[in-house]
Order: C-alpha cells, then structure tokens, then sequence
C-alpha cells in the first residue's frame, strides 16, 4: 500500500507522539486502541481484547499496527542526528530508554558509506602515485629482483599482471616465515614495483582515530607494474646458468642467503614452541642467537637445538610459580647454551628433517636450487659451506 500522508496524535498523559501511515478509518482506530496508554503508563487494552474487539486475530493486529502506525518520543533521539527514534511494536517502545543516544541505522549506513569511500580513495591514490615512479628492471638490485621473481612464483597469476592476496593463496609459501612475507612485499611496494589493486577489499585498509591509516598487507591484492615480458626477461636472467656464478659473487647474494636460514630457524622456533603452548615474539635477541648458530650449523642442525630448548621451556613452565610467557623467553638461552656445549666439546648435532608443516619457500628454492645447484642446500648446510665452490659442486652431484 502507498504510504499517506501522516496523521498524529497525542496519547493522552504521556509524551508519546503516535503517527499514521493509513487514511483507513477502522485501522487508524485499532492503532489509536493499541497505543492507548492509561493514567498509569500501561497500555489500556491487550492485544486479545483488541482482537476480540474488533473481530480479527490477534496476529493480523501486531502486523497492523507495525505496518501502519508508528509512535516516538521527543527525549529518545539518534545521538548524531537528533531525529527521535520509531517504534512500532509495544515492546519496542517498553525498550525505548535501550535507544537513548544511540546511533540510529540510517546514520550507521552513512557512517559506513563514508568510510567505504575514504578507503577506496586511498587505495586510488596509492596506486596512482606508484605509477608515476615505475622504475626500470635494469636498476633493480639483486635483493629486489630475487624477492619479485619469489613473488612472481608464488602468487602471481598466469598472465604474470597480478599478485593475488597472502591470506588467499597457502598453496606455495613465499618464504620460510609469514612475517618475512610481508617484509617482501613491502620491500617491493617501495620500490613501486607492486600496485595495490583497486580490487583490493577495503577490509586491507585500517583507519585510525588521528586521522592516519595503515594497509594489511596479507589481505591486499597487486598488480605488478612491470610488463610480463619484462618478468619473463627476469626469470629468465636468474634461471641462466651461465649467470649463477656471477651472482654468487654479489655481496647481497650472501645476505639474503643468511637471511632465508634465519628465517628458516625462526618459523621452526615459532612452531616448536606453540606445540607446547608456547608464544615468543622474536626481536634482536633471538635473532643475535640463531645468527651465531648458522655460522658453525646447518638450519637442520639448529632444527634439534630448538627443539630441544623448546621441550626444556615446556618442562620449565610446570615449575611453580613460572609463567608461561617466562618460560618462553627462557628458550633463547637455551639455544644459546645448547650452542655453545656443543662447539666445547666437538659434537656433532644431529639433522633434523623438514617438518612438513615448513615446506621449501619459493624464496629459498630460487637461492639454494636454482642459484647454487643443490637440493635443498639452504636447509641441509651450513652458509659457508655452501658459498664454497668446492663444497657446492659436491652437493649437486
């Protein structure tokens, strides 16, 4: 039915305002009959006795009276546009005080409509100011040309244009840990090698109070601002044989080597320790300790030392009085102390295997298989056997 135009009145008593949206005689009389309030504040009539009054039951009458009538106070209003709140049903407006100053919906719409818009802009306006600094694929360095060939792999679409999303693609693992992943990719957003895509879900864009934002990496999706033949000239120049002794002998080469095992080492700390209920954040500390381990072990090797101090932390936190967040810290001194007992006394420490929650990365098998020749060498050898020409040779045989 077309809504009329409204009619009000005013139950007596009480400063309820009551409004039709009904021309229809009887129904604005069973309205005025549902609203009525006595000298006490209740309602007059039931709802059976209304039905029962007027012939009908007593569903056709709630439906009524919420389709065609409406009632509001003028104290009980939307906290932002001051309109007062309708209510059409008895326990609605029995709540009413539940409204008091509360955003009404429409306000909620347009709040979110507003905040829809100020994400879009911002991602309109990141991409358009990367795309006026695309840079050129001879100026790339090594580190970056290896992260975007790494990137490319893993989740780039087949047409070599888009970069999908880190939280939507688990198939291949980028690197050997979820927060060197995100290190990448913003290593290539600043060098405006990555566009955010416009079909990117707002839900990536966080807005702060202070007016400043921040981009969720894992959710955002990218297009790569280079040509796909000019990705294909890149894989290309990493894959040439005759290129890998040349780019062995770059310094950067070695760092980023190092920095794959570490983050092998970090992601199996991360994992030994949440089996055992177990978190740590790993900082400069722990980082310092597993960066001595590499120099005298392989990532395997360290493999049993973490996870031994691991089960000793665990053991440790059933003490009385240790918490677990004690308990977890203390892992690093462990290492620590694992490390050092061995080297004083010759040991050979055990290799463990991969586990098979940490496959191979794209990172690490375009360093130690495509770049270096071996199966897996960055797992199964120590960094400086590796970089030996000798020693490499007799790893890929």
């Amino acid at each position: 039915m077309t809504e009329s135009p409204t009619q009000t009145a005013t139950a007596p008593a009480t400063t309820m305002q009551l409004e039709f949206l009904t021309d229809d005689d009887e129904t604005v009389r069973i309205c005025v009959d549902y609203w009525r309030q006595a000298e006490n504040g209740r309602f007059a009539l039931t709802v059976r006795e209304i039905a029962h009054l007027y012939g009908i039951r007593r569903d056709a009458i709630s439906t009524l009276v919420e389709t065609y009538s409406f009632v509001w106070q003028d104290d009980i209003c939307c906290g932002r546009c001051k309109n007062p709140y309708r209510f059409s049903t008895r326990t609605q407006y029995q709540n009413r005080r539940w409204f008091q100053d509360r955003i009404c919906l429409s306000c909620q719409e347009a709040e979110h409509r507003e905040i829809v818009n100020r994400k879009k802009t911002i991602i309109s306006e990141m991409r358009r100011s990367a795309e006026g600094n695309k840079p050129s694929l001879e100026n790339l360095d090594l580190i970056t040309k290896i992260y975007l060939l790494a990137t490319t792999q893993t989740l780039g679409n087949e047409n070599l244009t888009t970069i999908e999303s880190l939280n939507d693609y688990s198939i291949l693992k980028l690197s050997p840990d979820p927060d060197y992943d995100k290190t990448i990719l913003r290593h290539l957003i600043q060098q405006n090698l990555l566009l955010i895509s416009l079909d990117t879900h707002i839900e990536a864009v966080q807005l702060s109070e202070d007016g400043q934002f921040a981009i969720e990496i894992g959710e955002s999706k990218f297009n790569l601002a280079l040509h796909p033949d000019q990705v294909i000239a890149l894989m290309n120049e990493i894959y040439n044989a005759e290129t890998a002794s040349e780019i062995i002998q770059v310094p950067e080469f070695a760092e980023l080597c190092h920095e794959a095992q570490l983050n092998e080492c970090l992601a199996f700390l991360k994992l030994a320790l949440g089996k055992h209920r177990l978190y740590l954040s790993p900082g400069k500390k722990t980082r310092q300790v597993l960066t001595q381990c590499l120099e005298h072990f392989s990532v395997a090797q360290i493999y049993c030392l973490i996870w031994r101090a691991a089960k000793d932390a665990a053991a440790y936190s059933l003490r009385p009085g240790i918490g677990r967040r004690h308990a977890a810290n203390s892992v690093v001194g462990n290492i620590s102390r694992y490390m050092e007992t061995a080297l004083a006394n010759g040991w050979d420490i055990k290799a463990f295997r991969r586990d098979y929650d940490l496959p191979q990365s794209s990172l690490s098998r375009i360093l130690f298989n495509v770049v270096l020749g071996t199966d897996d060498g960055g797992f199964k050898y120590a960094l400086h056997e590796l970089l030996d020409g000798d020693r490499r040779m007799s790893t890929s045989l």
